[in-house]
């Protein structure tokens, strides 16, 4: 990761998005395995599809 810190942003998905880089889908892909509903949505949130 390079940018910031994740759990501080609440500004944007795009800038979530640019901190990941080519992970960020892989990562949406694991949410919408193991957190479809978005129970652990407090900090750093990677919102399920």
């Amino acid at each position: 990761m390079a940018g910031f810190y994740t759990n501080l942003n609440e500004e944007w998905e795009q800038k979530t998005w640019d901190n990941y880089g080519a992970n960020f889908p892989r990562l949406v892909a694991l949410k919408n395995k193991y957190d479809p509903g978005n129970l652990f949505r407090l900090n750093a949130n990677i919102k399920p599809s």
